[in-house]
């Protein structure tokens, strides 16, 4: 028996499927490529300059305890964050252009006792005519990180979020501690190289390993620690 739809049964017919459509139909977020907390909160990082004077007098002969141990704190610093080369800067024309020739080389020699390499220090040379004791001057590049700028919670509706986003500040006194703890802000920047794997260790440990010897270095007993011990 065939039946047939009236012309009133097709309207209500027609207007369910549209219903369920609606229904099952998402609306696009408002937000939908949200950025991240770095991206909304971004530390500046920018390249500086380090420099230390270290005085030189005309009739300087050695270089003086206090310079020693400003050179020695100077190349930590280096060895912490310094990029490109350290430039040692001698005075010339001046009147004391002998002795500052004679100091450099006692700093270059702190600086590699210090644990700077010679091969990562660039000597150079200024006119040092106008000044009647012309400093050697030390200066290496390093980066500075500078914290995002919060919005205070005060300023901000915390209990209002109608799209159920986060608010302005959150995650940015993360950011700010980040710029403050960071030990060298150039690993913002990008990441660092890996340093050459070693292949004489490499070696060892393959021919340690045909062998069917330990691969691994030996540990005292107070390194090997028990979970029943860790948890006590």
């Amino acid at each position: 028996m065939k039946t047939t739809l009236s012309a009133g049964m097709k309207i209500a017919a027609g207007a369910a499927v549209l219903l369920t459509s609606a229904c099952m139909t998402k609306p696009a977020p408002e937000h939908a490529n949200l950025a991240t907390i770095a991206d909304r909160h971004k530390i500046d990082v920018a390249e500086a300059a380090e420099r230390l004077e270290v005085p030189v007098a005309a009739d300087s002969t050695a270089l003086p305890g206090e310079g020693a141990a400003g050179i020695e704190t100077f190349a930590r610093m280096y060895a912490r964050q310094g990029h490109g080369p350290l430039v040692v800067s001698t005075p010339t024309g001046g009147a004391n252009a002998e002795a500052a020739a004679r100091i450099t080389q006692d700093v270059r020699l702190r600086l590699a006792s210090a644990g700077v390499p010679f091969a990562a220090m660039a000597v150079s040379s200024y006119d040092g005519s106008g000044q009647a004791a012309a400093p050697i001057v030390l200066t290496f590049s390093h980066f500075e990180a500078t914290a995002p700028t919060c919005e205070p919670l005060w300023s901000q509706d915390l209990a209002h979020s109608p799209d159920n986003q986060p608010w302005n500040s959150f995650g940015c006194s993360a950011q700010a501690n980040l710029a403050a703890m960071i030990s060298d802000p150039a690993d913002l920047i990008g990441p660092r190289q890996e340093d050459p794997r070693d292949a004489a260790r490499r070696a060892r440990v393959l021919e340690a390993y045909r062998q069917g010897q330990q691969t691994h270095a030996n540990r005292s007993n107070d390194e090997r620690v028990q979970v029943s011990d860790a948890v006590r």
